[in-house]
């Protein structure tokens, strides 16, 4: 754990929290912003458009914004008084700035909407009724995927997805649940965690959400940095936190284990070669106390290179994925 430590240390945070249920409303739309002067008006007029005989309050937490995100911020907040409110903070990133607004849960159900993207028309309507009629606890919907307006592409799902934005949550589903604080890949205990809580899920095909692509994010940025490491920090997080919301080490957290093993490499292949074999050590090590007795029939591969600790072997079945 040294190598590691020395090159990018562990933030060593948690996802368990003590939020409050206050609701006031149907739904809460929690919107992290952050120097986003370009995109934040587009945002903020594709949620307060919505056609909905739902009730909705608008959370929008001004991350410490630099630039004119905060006077755009405070236009809509005057202007809209009673559908939209400012939280300003400090910087603490994507996991602290939706964090500070999951403290005060103000909706029967929550939606994250980020800054640089949008909101369907009829994306209320449609995900809480089927919220309602189905008595889900959480609704997934489809998305599109676009840059710039130009060009989009259709994402109809047929299963969760780890991303925090297009669909609802019952608020209880989030009571004591937070985005671990100074990681990257935030997202993961969404699925790792609150996926394998017993939590009932629908999906619907209707098309929720607009998805910004941002060839300067995370995703597309991560392979270059020293914090790509992160994403193994992350997995052990979560199945060190499994207990604390009810979440088994069963065969679906193993199948989801292999498979974060290997995003964890795809993330990291372009770190030097001795911090890619320790998080593979230690991958091994996370194999061995967490699911001993466990067997995969779709990575048998892969669980194998781990079980016997066969480095070279692992990235050669990597590579391949």
């Amino acid at each position: 754990m040294k190598i590691l430590a020395d090159y990018t240390p562990d933030p060593n945070t948690t996802c368990a929290a003590n939020n409050t249920l206050d609701p006031q409303y149907d739904l809460q739309i929690i919107v992290p912003a952050y120097n986003v002067e370009m995109f934040v008006a587009q945002c903020l007029e594709s949620a307060l458009r919505q056609k909905t005989r739902y009730s909705y309050i608008i959370t929008v937490v001004n991350d410490g914004s630099t630039d004119r995100t905060s006077e755009i911020i405070e236009s809509y907040s005057t202007q809209h008084s009673d559908r939209l409110e400012v939280i300003n903070q400090e910087n603490q990133g994507f996991s602290g700035a939706r964090n500070i607004a999951l403290k005060h849960l103000k909706g029967r159900y929550i939606t994250f909407l980020d800054s640089d993207d949008m909101l369907e028309d009829g994306a209320i309507e449609s995900l809480l009724n089927c919220a309602e009629s189905s008595g889900s606890d959480i609704v997934q919907g489809g998305w599109l995927e676009f840059a710039n307006r130009r060009g989009t592409k259709t994402q109809v799902v047929n299963q969760l997805t780890g991303y925090p934005w297009g669909k609802v949550y019952r608020a209880e589903v989030l009571e004591h649940f937070k985005f671990p604080e100074g990681y990257w890949f935030e997202d993961t205990p969404i699925s790792f965690i609150l996926f394998g809580a017993g939590y009932s899920s629908t999906i619907i095909h209707n098309i929720v959400y607009r998805y910004r692509i941002n060839p300067n994010g995370i995703t597309s940025t991560s392979g270059s940095s020293r914090r790509s490491v992160e994403s193994f920090y992350i997995t052990a997080l979560c199945l060190k936190e499994f207990p604390a919301f009810h979440v088994r080490y069963d065969q679906r957290a193993y199948g989801y284990f292999l498979r974060q093993c290997l995003m964890n490499w795809s993330r990291t292949r372009k770190r030097p070669k001795d911090v890619r074999e320790a998080i593979f050590v230690l991958e091994s090590g996370l194999l061995e106390k967490y699911f001993k007795d466990m067997h995969s029939e779709k990575n048998v591969g892969v669980e194998t290179a781990l079980r016997k600790r066969q480095f070279q072997k692992f990235e050669v079945l990597a590579r391949t994925r």
